[in-house]
């Protein structure tokens, strides 16, 4: 994934949908894909080409992933489709990676919403909804992403972490970011050399402060995306 590709993706999100033209040849076609925290669309992209049903939500999408319960997916998600086949999951890691330790101290002991005393149980309670859609909705396979950090710490009940590269999937750089969940790891890899930066990985060179920035760096490299599909996509899978 290049840059411009990571700009474009941005420029042009993908919304909550549902593919109605179904490749019916691809085990997953008919399936249905609940795919939370993900405004690019980049992690489910390639289920929705093969032909899978779709549901993106995501908090820049209107759906604040909070005030989701077993009524709101009986309504919104299960109309139409008799299960939820697979989850994917992105919650906001800020206040879990590791990269961000220097500001735990004080995201320990302040909140910006109301009903939470400290900033990161609001980032606890997100995980915590992943855990909910999980366990309601019982899918196939299930895999949460976040970057290395104290998460599974914090929240043991999410496992322990599965760690990969981008570049061990044909994306030029580097940027080691963990995976829990109910999934096959047995991804295909296409390993090439990581870009190197003056800072170190070339996701340094965006740099900058931005939410624009931010969501460049955190969108999931599509060569992963293709990985994770092709090992992930009800074909043979070994969990």
């Amino acid at each position: 994934m290049t840059l411009a590709q990571l700009q474009d993706m941005l420029a042009n999100p993908a919304v909550a949908r549902r593919n109605p033209a179904l490749d019916e040849a691809h085990p997953a076609s008919g399936k249905t894909v609940l795919s939370l925290f993900d405004y690019t669309g980049a992690w489910s992209a390639p289920y929705l080409e093969a032909g899978a049903n779709v549901v993106q939500l995501d908090g820049k999408h209107g759906v604040d992933i909070l005030d989701i319960d077993c009524n709101w997916l009986s309504e919104n998600v299960l109309q139409g489709c008799d299960t939820v086949d697979a989850i994917l999951a992105a919650p906001p890691c800020t206040d879990f990676a590791a990269s961000g330790a220097r500001h735990w101290r004080k995201k320990d002991n302040e909140s910006t919403l109301p009903g939470f005393q400290k900033q990161v149980d609001v980032s606890l309670e997100l995980v915590r909804q992943v855990l909910r859609c999980v366990e309601y909705l019982r899918p196939d396979f299930w895999a949460m992403e976040n970057p290395v950090g104290r998460l599974h710490r914090l929240l043991p009940e999410v496992g322990d972490p599965w760690y990969w590269q981008p570049f061990w999937y044909g994306d030029p750089w580097s940027k080691k970011t963990a995976l829990y969940g109910n999934f096959n790891r047995d991804l295909p890899r296409n390993e090439v050399k990581p870009i190197q930066h003056k800072w170190g990985s070339w996701m340094m060179r965006l740099g900058g402060t931005s939410r624009k920035t931010k969501e460049l760096r955190s969108a999931t490299p599509l060569g992963f995306a293709a990985a994770f599909f092709a090992a992930n996509c009800w074909k043979e899978r070994k969990l």
